[in-house]
Parts: structure tokens; sequence; C-alpha cells
């Protein structure tokens, strides 16, 4: 499934906006609707190019589960304001309206034949577990097509074809994005029908909140820890070799070019690793590198698992341990009761066993691995349009709509000045504080017991799973005074542990991490799991507890906090900080000035 990786067609460390730009004001009105921000999966503002490809194709995703699942909300729309991602729940017809009393809605949802035939089918899907059905379709065709899609695509050398056929592949891996991206939400649909049947059993049954339930699960989700342990298995060569060792710790940015004169054997690993792990994009923002770009990063990975003494066999055991000690209480305190109650608990955690690994496995091939494929054929695309002076830059492409890149390559006309409008327009953006939301919320939904039984149990699945991967973004943040301070968040991976924090703001700042330190971060993406194994604890400012942070936070056995709000701007490089992903708090002990030690 690996992309070539002589495709590097231009230099990762080439800054996204060139020197001596300065903001100019360029701001937007919202459309109509409530948006709501969306900072979970897209902190920072997005390039033009970057939201075009990935709210695209996220909105197509979306419609086809809403469209499956016939609930009464057409769709969840997401789209940029001011550069920065918003969403909002489109009602039906899809003005914002407040929800009518829900004696008027029990009314209603009989007589309105638009809504009646929509919500029998929403019965139907439920009745005949049609979600539940693309679990199979997982394993059994959409993950097998990907890898082979995937792998040919990521083949061949890109700087051998002529316009037109780099034009067809590049056509190729946008279609490739948006079909990975509706397996990724129908699987996302999946996952809010059955995680919420899951938790709704164990909350009914055993009276446990989400933080406890997930203990059942954990450990189950390979896909999050696997990059990780490949790296330990490079570490393990490293350590067998002397000479590969001090050149590992003299690393600069030409280590990677002087592996294979050290040892050629450990050279062809790396590269083997690069080739299966390397070609993901690190965020979800095309203008962002893959890990391939950056071999360094990968490398300063493997001194700080070294350092950090990271045994990957006896993390995985402490969390299975835990797992096990989490089903034994569960099934102590079902057994003997009345009613089939421990059956019904042992059917509901099979189904969670075969699900929850998709939740990050089917990230790693519909998303990070079609995204970065988008990403080498823009970039090839970006040396050729450089070389002929339609952009000055090879950064400037991700200022380019997709069709203006098409055009562009077509007809070669000159888009540097378009390209310094919208650079412009993205520093003024980058500088604009961020607002929660815009237009007037209409209020909540109607209660999910004004609709049959099968609805209520889709609808409140639905809003359950929405809140846990995206929570409402206007919640109050926490602030820090001088000298110490509680923040709060959502607890996402139990345990406790204090150390040095480490403010990582994006991808570009990894080298920063040493072994020991707390992650202190917006949002993480999968890719980010290979971090985990130097980090003592994560701390983020924004995720909920089936986000993508708190899950890998889980499979590592490490504390985490989420959802804190403001926890990169309340902390600083050095400060001593107490992590309690128990009870979801972060105390804050003010050392000196806060520098990095």
């Amino acid at each position: 499934m690996a992309a070539n990786p002589r495709n590097d067609t231009a230099r990762a460390d080439e800054a996204l906006i060139p020197p001596g730009l300065s903001p100019v004001p360029s701001p937007e009105s919202p459309p109509p609707g409530f948006w709501e921000r969306e900072p979970s999966h897209y902190p920072k503002p997005m390039t033009p190019l970057g939201a075009a490809y990935e709210l695209g194709a996220v909105n197509r995703g979306v419609r086809a589960v809403f469209d499956m699942i016939c609930l009464p909300v057409e769709t969840l729309e997401f789209r940029t304001i001011n550069g920065r991602a918003y969403s909002r729940l489109v009602p039906p017809g899809g003005k914002d309206h407040a929800a009518p009393p829900p004696w008027l809605m029990r009314i209603l949802v009989r007589v309105i034949p638009s809504i009646r035939k929509r919500l029998a089918e929403c019965t139907r899907v439920v009745r005949e577990d049609r979600f539940g059905a693309l679990v199979d379709r997982w394993y059994d065709e959409w993950r097998p097509d990907l890898v082979e899609r995937i792998a040919h695509l990521g083949a061949g050398y890109l700087p051998d074809l002529d316009d037109a056929a780099l034009l067809d592949h590049l056509s190729a891996t946008e279609e490739l994005l948006t079909h990975a991206h509706e397996v990724h939400f129908l699987l996302h649909g999946t996952n809010t029908l059955l995680l919420g049947e899951f938790f709704f059993t164990c909350r009914d049954l055993l009276g446990w909140d989400e933080a406890r339930v997930f203990e059942l699960v954990s450990g189950l989700s390979t896909k999050s820890t696997e990059p990780a342990r490949r790296l330990a298995d490079l570490g393990a060569l490293v350590e067998r070799n002397p000479a590969l060792r001090d050149l590992m710790n003299a690393l600069d940015g030409h280590t990677a070019e002087r592996l294979r004169q050290v040892d050629p054997n450990f050279a062809d690993a790396f590269d083997a690793y690069q080739r299966e792990f390397g070609c993901r994009c690190l965020s979800l923002e095309i203008a962002d590198p893959t890990l391939a770009e950056v071999p360094q990063v990968v490398l300063s990975l493997i001194n700080d698992q070294l350092e950090a003494g990271f045994d990957p066999a006896a993390g995985e055991a402490a969390v299975e341990r835990r797992r096990e000690e989490a089903r034994s209480r569960a099934r102590a305190l079902l057994q003997g009761h009345a009613g089939g109650e421990l059956a019904r608990f042992e059917r509901q955690l099979a189904r969670a066993e075969r699900l929850y690994p998709i939740r990050e496995e089917n990230e790693f091939y519909t998303i990070s691995a079609p995204l970065a494929l988008v990403r080498l054929a823009v970039l090839e695309c970006a040396r050729r349009l450089q070389r002929r002076g339609v952009i000055a830059r090879c950064h400037d492409v991700f200022f380019l709509e997709p069709a203006e890149l098409h055009a562009a390559m077509i007809d070669g006309l000159d888009r540097t000045e378009l390209v310094r409008r919208r650079q412009e327009a993205y520093l003024w953006y980058v500088d604009q504080p961020e607002v929660a939301s815009y237009g007037k919320n209409p209020g909540p939904p109607p209660p999910a017991n004004v609709f049959p039984r099968e609805v209520a149990f889709a609808f409140e699945s639905m809003t359950w799973f929405l809140d846990r991967v995206m929570p409402p973004a206007d919640a109050p943040a926490s602030k820090a005074p001088t000298n110490t301070a509680t923040l709060s968040g959502i607890a996402a991976a139990p345990g406790e542990y204090t150390g040095r924090a480490r403010v990582i703001m994006d991808e570009g700042e990894f080298d920063k991490i040493q072994p020991g330190d707390v992650l202190v971060c917006p949002i993480t993406s999968p890719v980010w799991s290979v971090l985990f194994p130097s980090v003592g604890a994560l701390v983020t400012d924004a995720g909920g507890i089936l986000s993508h942070p708190a899950i890998i936070a889980r499979e590592y056995g490490i504390p985490a906090v989420v959802a804190t709000r403001s926890a990169t701007t309340s902390v600083h490089d050095g400060q001593l900080i107490s992590v309690d992903g128990t009870n979801g708090t972060v105390t804050i002990v003010v050392a000196g000035a806060g520098n990095t030690p």
C-alpha cells in the first residue's frame, strides 16, 4: 500500500507563506444557518486547496450516511468561514427553525407523508441491522479494495508522466479520496449505531459512564499502535550497531541520506517503514507534509523510544490487563441476574470487539493514505507550474482551487497574483480570534421520545456519538491564574502523570518532543500516534472521548485529558503539570518563567 518515496517533488520545509507578505483584511459574511466551530479535526485555518479537497469529500460522505439512516435531519454540513472550519446540522428543508413542542412533533411525525416515509425507512434500517452489515463489508470488500488501489496509485514515479498522464493520475487520486471518504463516513454511521447501542447497554445494565465502558475494548485498535511498534523494531536494529547509534545521536537534515553507508540493512528497513507508514498526511490539511517527507522526524522518534525504554509488549500487556479487569467486573455485576442480562452484555461486547478497531483502522486507509496520494500528485503538478512561472513557489499551489489547478496545468496562465491575494487573506485569518459560532442557535432538537422506538434509538445514538467526537465548541474555556491553575476537560484515558509540558501547535514542532514530556496540543490526528511512546501524558484543547487522541491514548495506556479548550494558551513549555486522566483535570504549577528546561 506504499507510495513511491521518490515522489517527493517539493521541499517539505518550504514555508507555506513566503516572507514579506502582510495580512490583508478579507472578512467573509457567514452563510445562513447556525454554524459551530469544528476544532476537533481542523484546529487551524485551512488553505483553499485543503478545504476544497477535505471538506468537499467530507460533505459527500456525510450526506451518504444521512441518506442511508433516514433520520429527520438532512445532513451535517461543513464549510470554512474566514478560513476556519464550521459545521451545522441541516434540518429538513435546509432552513434553521426551533423544534416544535413535543406534543406537536408527535402529531407531525404521524400526519406529514414525507416525514412518515423517512421515519419508516429509518425503522427498517435499524430493524434489519443494515449498518451492522457494513462491518462485514469493511473486512471482506472495502479494506482489501482500498489496500489494492492505494498500492497501485502509489507505485508509479510521477516525474516520468507527461502532463496528460499526470492529470489523469491526479483525477484518479481525487476519485479515490471521494470514495474513501464515503466509506469512512458510512463506517462512522456504523460506529454511531453500534457503539451507541454498546454504551447504552452498559449504562443501563452496569450504571457505568463512558470512561469505564471503553475500558472494555481498549487495546483492540492495533492499527493505532502498529506504527510505533514497528518503530521499536527499527530501534532494536539501532541498538545492535554502535556506528549506527553514533550516527543517530548526531541527527541532522542529512542523516537519512547517510544511513545506507553505515548500515544497509537498517536503511532498507527504514525505507520499508516509510513506504508503509510514512506516506500518510500528518493532518487533514493537504498542505501539511507526510512523515515520508520529514525522515529526520521519524529518526528522532526512534531515538526517543530508545531513551524512554519503550517496550510495546509490556505496554500492550498492561492495557490488556485493564481490559480484562473491566470485563471481569462487568461479568461479576451481571452474574446471576434474571432476564438474560449477562447474555445481552456478551452479545453487545462481541459486536463492539469487532467494530471498535475499525474506528482507527479505517482512517488509515480511507483518510490519511488517500489524502497523501493526492498531495504527492499535487506537488508534482506544483513543481511543473513553478518551473513554467505559473506560480512562484511549489507551496503556492495550496492557494488554488482543484479546478484552478487542473486548468493551470492545461493553459499555463500566470496565477501568481491570485495566489498572493489568497495568501494575504490567509495571514489575516490566522491573526483573527476564533469565533465559536455564527448565526442564531435554533435550540435543541426535539427529544428522541417523540419518534418511534427504532428512530428514537438512532437519533439518540447520533447525538451521543457526535458529542463524543466533536463536543460543542462554545463551552467556557478554563483560565490559568499567575501561579497555579486547574484546567478541566474530558477524562479520556485513565491514570495520573506529572511531567514537563511540551506545547506542540502543529506537525512542524514534532522535534521539540523529549521523552517523558506531557504533550499539550490543539488536537492530534491518528498519524500523531508515533509520538505517543515518547510522552507520559496527553492534553488537548479539543476532542471528545471518541476522538482520535482519546482512543489512541487508551491504546497506549497513557493518561489523557481532552477538550480543555485552552491548554495550549494556558500552559507553557517547561512548566510542570499533573494530568489526571481519570477525573479530567490538569494542574499547572508554574516553574520560574515557564521556559523549556
